[in-house]
């Protein structure tokens, strides 16, 4: 089993390897790869862990439908290059910017097909969710602790930063 497995690893490798030449970096093929899986994902991930309502069912349509997205936003650009104005906003964009237009676009699709199915779609009762969903998971009150170890007080000065970094930058 180990040959078979390093043999079609080998033929993996070499078809990845052909198909990267497509790209003009190895980083603009791996935030496609990215943008084509992880991005619904995250959504997926992000609604059936804040809102009780998402069902197994929305959240498989959902990913399945930003994925499809995403790759045929893809194929539309390598086939008709005039469509990357319709896509990136311009049809100057160059590859890291249509990658982040595509995960936009994957990830709007996501979430809408998976409140949509949600909502035609019996939910989970809650005592299945209990410690799984945010609305449904006992939280110890921040007052338990101190003023540098609050979520609130990090989540504030990464808000800072993050304003002082674009001001400076900018």
């Amino acid at each position: 089993m180990g040959r078979w497995c390093s043999l079609l690893g080998v033929f993996v490798s070499i078809g990845t390897a052909y198909l990267v030449m497509n790209f003009s970096s190895i980083i603009v093929y791996a935030q496609a790869v990215f943008v084509f899986f992880i991005v619904p994902m995250f959504g997926t991930v992000i609604l059936g862990m804040l809102w009780k309502r998402t069902t197994p069912a929305a959240g498989f349509w959902g990913l399945l439908a930003g994925i499809l997205t995403s790759f045929a936003l893809w194929l539309w650009v390598k086939f008709d290059p005039s469509a990357l104005r319709l896509i990136a906003f311009s049809p100057h964009a160059k590859d890291m910017a249509e990658n982040i237009y595509r995960a936009m676009w994957s990830l709007i699709v996501n979430v809408l097909v998976t409140v949509a199915v949600s909502l035609v779609t019996k939910p989970k009762p809650d005592r299945e969710l209990v410690n799984l969903v945010y609305g449904l998971t006992d939280l110890a009150p921040a007052g338990h602790f101190s003023f540098f170890k609050r979520p609130i007080t990090w989540a504030a000065a990464v808000a800072v930063g993050f304003i002082a970094l674009n001001v400076w930058f900018w």
